[in-house]
């Protein structure tokens, strides 16, 4: 496969141009008389000393309720029995049910919810909802409080970029979400090993690579077409290795000029050079995301998109020795805002506490224990997935693909972003990555991508 010699960007006219560039309703339908004002929260139990910080009594019930998803149940079994460990005499109730909205939204409504919720899933009770009926507690007593395994680092100090942006709704940080993952695209380190290819740190010998692929039969790139928002993060990536945190907040905020700024089309124009040049699998537009991982595994693209769940995802289609490896976006121009190793990353799987619980010093005490060193080592190996706890250690049994991850976490270093968009405004987002599908078919430019994303922001923000 070679590059046609017609108007499509070349490699060189791409760095040409680029060097120019400088929960809402459900919770509410059934809001309680009074006008949804909040009732006081639960008053800790017993006198805050140290050691119990929030002033848990040691008998004092709590009740735990977690969404019965992929991470199983195992994991809670260690912080429930840290939290014993201080207070003996606790009653502990934990249930689990894929039925979150369903189960606990008529005890909300009610006043008397479990005292810790993991609220995950796809029926889980709308953040926008809890949010607007001010039914969480706030959290920021707990990032203020020793961690679990040193008292001279606080909770806050533990916990890895963005937790608390992600967490924080309306001003307040109501959620603590326990895993961490990595966004962006992966590649295969023993077939470029094998091809004697080494991962660039330029765009440029980016673009080289690509072709060296194409000629050796490997297509460059596949991706999953019926849900294309997967290139949302890789293209983001790109975005925020030129222009940094401003852009990818206007972005997030749902601001004006945020994909049109000279920055932002910089970078889409970049990574045209891929489809323009047909370093796209045929047919991708057609794959769902495990058929688009399965020709990557396959090895019949070089390239695909997709988060730290894919490994654990693939499970035995993963082939032996195929050392899947997160990729880092390539340096575009001199004048990038982030250096190489820049990264996509973001918290997720949310616990919250709800504020009319009878023991919120309790769950405040679980969360305390749940995201210490030992509990967050344990979630990893249990669940296959990081950690929001930066200091819990991998497995020696880990994954390639996990082990690469939290490498590259270490690498980047505070040069990391999240997207919250898709939290934000899910309709927004879905439109967006219709268009991006587009642009990976080669129907829409780099610059029509970002002026229709665009409209599409001015549209959704009104």
């Amino acid at each position: 496969m070679t590059r046609s010699s017609q108007s499509r960007p070349t490699r060189r006219s791409v760095l040409a141009f680029m060097t120019m560039a400088p929960v809402a309703g459900a919770l509410a339908a059934c809001a309680t008389p009074g006008g949804g004002r909040p009732s006081p929260a639960a008053a800790p139990t017993g006198r805050a000393v140290a050691g119990n910080p929030f002033g848990v009594a040691s008998d004092a019930p709590v009740e735990i309720v977690v969404f019965d998803g992929g991470y199983g149940q195992t994991y809670i079994k260690l912080p429930i029995e840290l939290y014993r460990g201080k207070h003996a005499k606790a009653e502990i109730k934990q249930s689990a049910t894929q039925q979150i909205q369903q189960t606990l939204q008529p005890r909300f409504v009610a006043k008397n919810p479990p005292d810790v919720v993991n609220n995950s899933g796809s029926n889980a009770i709308d953040y926008g909802a809890l949010v607007g009926d001010k039914a969480l507690l706030p959290l920021a007593p707990l990032l203020q409080a020793p961690s679990w395994n040193d008292p001279a680092r606080t909770v806050g100090d533990t916990l890895r970029p963005g937790v608390v942006e992600v967490g924080t709704h309306g001003g307040e940080f109501l959620v603590l979400n326990i895993s961490y993952g990595a966004y962006g695209a992966w590649h295969s380190s023993s077939l470029f090993a094998e091809k004697g290819w080494t991962y660039p740190q330029t765009w440029e010998a980016y673009l080289d690579l690509c072709e060296k692929m194409a000629t050796a039969g490997v297509t460059p790139w596949v991706y999953p077409g019926q849900f294309p928002y997967y290139m949302f993060w890789w293209l983001a990536s790109m975005i925020y290795k030129v222009a940094g945190k401003e852009v990818i907040d206007k972005i997030n905020n749902m601001e004006k000029d945020a994909w049109t700024d000279d920055r932002a089309v910089a970078a889409l124009k970049a990574f045209e050079a891929i489809p323009a040049n047909g370093w796209v699998l045929k047919g991708s537009s057609g794959l769902n995301h495990t058929d688009a991982q399965l020709q990557f595994l396959q090895g019949k693209a070089g390239f695909v998109p997709g988060g730290s769940w894919l490994e654990k995802e693939m499970g035995d289609s993963v082939p032996a020795g195929f050392d899947m490896s997160i990729c880092r976006v390539p340096s575009i121009t001199d004048a990038d805002d982030r250096p190489f190793g820049a990264l996509c990353a973001k918290a997720g799987e949310p616990y919250v506490l709800p504020r009319d619980a009878a023991n919120t010093a309790g769950g405040l005490e679980f969360l305390r224990a749940l995201v210490s060193d030992e509990s967050a080592a344990n979630f990893i190996a249990q669940a296959g997935a990081l950690s929001s706890n930066r200091n819990a250690k991998l497995p020696a049994d880990a994954k390639h693909g996990l082990v690469s991850i939290n490498k590259a976490l270490a690498e980047a270093g505070d040069h990391i972003f999240g997207l919250t968009l898709d939290t934000r405004n899910s309709r927004l987002w879905n439109d967006i990555a219709k268009v991006m599908g587009r642009f990976m078919n080669g129907d829409v430019k780099a610059d029509q991508l970002a002026t229709e994303a665009q409209r599409l922001t001015d549209a959704a923000r009104k």
